[in-house]
This record gives C-alpha cells, structure tokens and sequence, in this order.
C-alpha cells in the first residue's frame, strides 16, 4: 500500500509540474467561468485547448491539470491520493480531463471535470458545452484569406472541429476518416455511424435505423437503443421533433456534418446545410421544430426557415405559395430563404420573405 501511495503521487507531482500548454490557441465563443463547473461537449471540440488556455491564466503553483486518458495514469492508485495531494500543495483549482465518474471528486475551491457527456452524478454542479465551430468561429480558426463564399465551401468540406480547419485540401477526408476511428470504439459503432450519417436532417426513429441495419448485418435490438443512447449523451446525434407532433419521428441532427458526408461518396449538400442551420438557430430559438413543409420554425417569434441552396426569387415565390395553408395555420410572420449565394426579398400576402446566402446568415446575430 505505501508503494502505491508513492507511486501516485509521482504521477501527480508529474502532471503538477508539467501542465501541457496551449500552443497557437484560438479564442472561442465560449468562456470558462471562475467557478466549479463540468465543461461537456462531443468528441474534439476543442475542450481540453479550451480549459488549458484557462488554466495558462492562473499561477502554476494554483492549478493541478489532470487527464485521466494519459496511458501513464494508475486510475485506482491516482484517485486514492488526490485529494490528499490537492489539500497539501493548496491547490485552488482542479482540472480532472476524461472524468470518468469512477472516483470522487476531492474538496477544491473550483473544480472543473471535462467529459463528453454532462456529469449528472452532482445535479448541482453547472454545465457549460463546448459545441463544434461555427462559421464565425472556423474563419479564426481557418489561416486563409479568401472571401466568405470560398471559406464557407471550404466549411462544406472539413467540417466543424478545430483541428480541421487548416487541413490541406488533399487529404481533409483521411483527417475526416481518422477522427471518426479514433471516437467510435468498435467496427459496429463505425457500423451504425456510416448507416446513420445518410439521414442527417432526415426524419428517423430508433425502429428504422434497427430494421435497416439487420438487412445485411447481425443487429441486436437491445444493445442498438444502447448505442444510440451513448450517442446522444456524448452529444454526438440530437433530434429535431416536428411542431405539434411529439410523437412522430425527429430529425436527425449528427454533431459533425463534415465526418457525416464522408462516409459516402455521394455527398448531401442539404444534409449539410441543414445541421449548420440547426446548430445556429438551436442557439437562438427556445422552441424550435420542423414541419411537413417547413425546415425550421420557431414557434415563439412565427418565423420559418427553409433551405434552398439554388433558389431564385421565381422559384422561391413558387414554393412559398405552397405554404400558404402552414403559413396560416401557424401564423407565420416572416419567412428566411437559406441558399448558397443568392438574396432577395418580396411579401407573400402578409408574409416577409427573405433569401439570404448562408456564408451571410451564419455571421448574423
């Protein structure tokens, strides 16, 4: 026991002595507070970066910065002599990277755990996520200088992490490849990934996703809900449920829609499209939903908004005249056309409608 207890703390006077540092960090949007907190987001968001920069701001001899997926950590040992460490060397803040939830958590003035899924063990302890890039984010991140139409395609192509944003074109889908082998543990979460990654911001239940799978492939119905589930607490997939319908299948939002495109040779611009709009107004809207004819409608402010990447004022009146039993049904008071490079505006009876490109509506607040 008392070589252990040396041991431990030989890896805790490493990881107190030698933080790693945040070379070359960008600012986010989002900011760490100075209070206990559990900082939770999907894979390679850029939280560790995120919570090393926070800590580059504190005294050396304040922080202890712990990851516990270093391949050197003796977890058992480690988590018997942390708290008695944090006391003696006066710690005041604690960093515990790829928490676990297999150990308490020790008595510090703030504590800050950094997981994929939120920590629900301490219902009091605040949460903070770290959402991929958006585009305002990415064009910090990105290291170019070419005009937003370009940056946006560029978008398009490497996706929303932060490490992909200054990826050679040539070899953006070997990056792609490698991030999703290195977040999904076996050949049958690679499995389901590449299934589900056809229905990004496509209307999707659990049964389908099962009764696709077993066509070609030995599907367990049980451990499948389990996957999914594990998928939705990493912050991996979410949903979009329909308006006035909580019982009909949701749209599939998949956090990363660069990783999503790439398991298909056939690419899904509108797949793609979709989640960024879905991420942005996600931010905004407390009560958003899609319906049979609407991609989005925010059903406190009444506005809609559709995705149509190469639409004209001609075409777009058209498809808004379509509408007109939703647009009365839900009392629609503007309407937002999202398209790649076009803008225009008319009024649809009583209705605003307006097309703006999507490199322009993603900067806007």
């Amino acid at each position: 026991m008392k070589r252990i207890g040396i041991e431990s703390m030989k890896q805790l006077e490493a990881f107190y002595e030698s933080a790693p540092k945040p070379a070359g960090f960008i600012e986010r949007k989002t900011e760490i507070p100075s209070h206990t907190l559990n900082l939770y987001g999907a894979p390679k968001t850029g939280k560790t970066w995120l919570v090393l920069d926070y800590l580059s701001k504190i005294p050396k001899k304040k922080f202890l910065y712990v990851d516990m997926r270093d391949l050197r950590v003796e977890k058992s040992s480690l988590a018997a002599q942390i708290g008695t460490f944090v006391k003696s060397n006066e710690i005041e803040t604690l960093v515990i990277d790829h928490y676990d939830g297999s150990f308490d958590i020790p008595e510090c003035r703030q504590t800050i755990l950094v997981t994929e899924s939120a920590y629900k063990k301490n219902r009091m302890m605040p949460l903070l996520e770290l959402q991929p890039l958006d585009f305002e984010e990415y064009l910090a991140f990105q290291r170019r200088q070419i005009n937003l139409e370009h940056s946006f395609s560029y978008y398009l192509r490497t996706g929303s992490l932060p490490s992909m944003a200054a990826t050679p074109e040539s070899i953006i889908t070997i990056r792609l490849h490698e991030n999703i082998r290195s977040i999904f543990r076996s050949d049958n979460e690679t499995l389901l990934f590449k299934f589900i990654s056809r229905y990004q911001g496509k209307p999707l239940t659990i049964h389908q996703i099962y009764t696709g799978l077993k066509k070609g492939h030995k599907v367990s119905k049980d451990r499948l809900y389990r996957t999914v589930k594990s998928y939705e607490e990493r912050r991996i997939v979410s949903w979009l449920p329909k308006y006035g319908q909580p019982k009909a299948a949701k749209r599939l939002l998949i956090y990363e829609f660069a990783m999503a495109a790439s398991m298909h040779f056939e690419k899904s611009l509108m797949g793609q499209l979709y989640k960024i709009a879905a991420a942005k107004l996600q931010k905004k809207c407390r009560e958003l939903f899609y319906t049979d004819k609407i991609d989005f409608l925010d059903a406190e402010s009444k506005s809609a908004f559709i995705i149509s990447p190469f639409a004209n004022q001609q075409s777009s009146a058209a498809k808004i005249s379509r509408l007109a039993d939703e647009i009365d049904s839900f009392g629609i008071s503007d309407i937002t056309v999202l398209t790649i490079a076009n803008s225009f505006e008319f009024m649809f009876e009583k209705t605003e409608v307006k097309a703006v490109p999507f490199y322009e509506w993603t900067l806007q607040d």
